[in-house]
């Protein structure tokens, strides 16, 4: 599946709607659990490259435009911040914060698990270097 997550008041309903009516593509769509404000809009990952390139290109149309819209109406401060919770070995969270288009891009190949994961296995070997080379190293099971 292709996931592309919208982090605006309308829930990517354009992009939706294009996927459906122009594409005629099965389109889900799901509230993230975690951070109410985000909306996962799924698409089969069996399509052609080229489609899935214009795909990319409307993602970007309807975010930078739903963006502009929030920041038009005033719905948006012009500090808007996004960021990533950083949980740390002892217990302690920190909050890593990161520019929101740079979230965005990232929510749109990742979903928020993956990239959890992703976090938490850096903070591992940030808090425990190991110096070993990769070729050596026994992977966890999962």
């Amino acid at each position: 599946m292709y996931e592309f997550t919208f982090l605006t008041p309308d829930r990517g309903a354009g992009f939706v709607k294009r996927l459906k009516d122009e594409l005629g593509l099965e389109v889900k769509v799901a509230e993230d659990p975690i951070a109410e404000e985000a909306t996962t809009v799924s698409i089969s990952d069996e399509i052609e490259e080229s489609l899935l390139d214009r795909i990319e290109e409307w993602y970007e149309e309807e975010t930078e435009a739903a963006e502009a819209e929030m920041f038009a109406s005033g719905e948006a401060d012009t500090d808007v911040s996004a960021g990533v919770w950083v949980q740390l070995g002892d217990g302690r969270s920190t909050f890593a914060e990161v520019e929101p288009s740079v979230v965005s891009r990232i929510l749109s190949v990742l979903s928020a698990d993956e990239l959890g994961e992703f976090v938490s296995r850096i903070a591992d070997a940030v808090e425990n270097p190991d110096d070993t080379p990769i070729c050596r190293r026994r992977r966890d099971e999962d």
